[in-house]
């Protein structure tokens, strides 16, 4: 798990079963001034949501909504303090069905990976805006 590292932006939590993918991120939206949280392991972002304050965003690779079962969100849909966090399901090595679980589940919406860095931003700000509309 990464450290998080001092922002103006807000916070993100990343949860990517590809430990590059997750550099790459944390890299890119780190030097964008965000606080960046991030794990490769289910089981511990899970425990991360009883343990830190919600953050802005979480970043949710699509592998783990697999099968038809998207533990993750389910957990993260149960807490009340993080029920409206939005999610982007990160979708590389996907199937639709993939996809579909996860947004049955709860994520927000998704983006196809290799993504662009200005495409990845767009989103952020795009949920961030409606959070602070709602």
């Amino acid at each position: 798990m990464s450290r998080a590292q001092t922002n103006h932006q807000g916070t993100l939590l990343i949860l990517e079963k590809d430990e590059h993918t997750a550099y790459l991120l944390d890299y890119l939206l780190s030097r964008e001034g965000y606080s960046v949280i991030s794990t490769t392991d289910c089981e511990i972002a899970s425990q991360l949501l009883a343990k830190i304050p919600p953050t802005s965003m979480i970043f949710l690779d699509v592998a783990f909504c697999s099968d038809g079962q998207c533990r993750f969100m389910d957990t993260l849909r149960h807490i009340p303090a993080w029920r409206d966090t939005p999610v982007l399901l990160l979708a590389e090595h996907y199937t639709m069905e993939d996809v579909s679980n996860g947004l049955q589940a709860g994520a927000n919406d998704y983006i196809v990976q290799p993504f662009h860095h200005a495409e990845l931003l767009k989103q952020i700000k795009r949920y961030s805006l409606k959070l602070h509309h709602a």
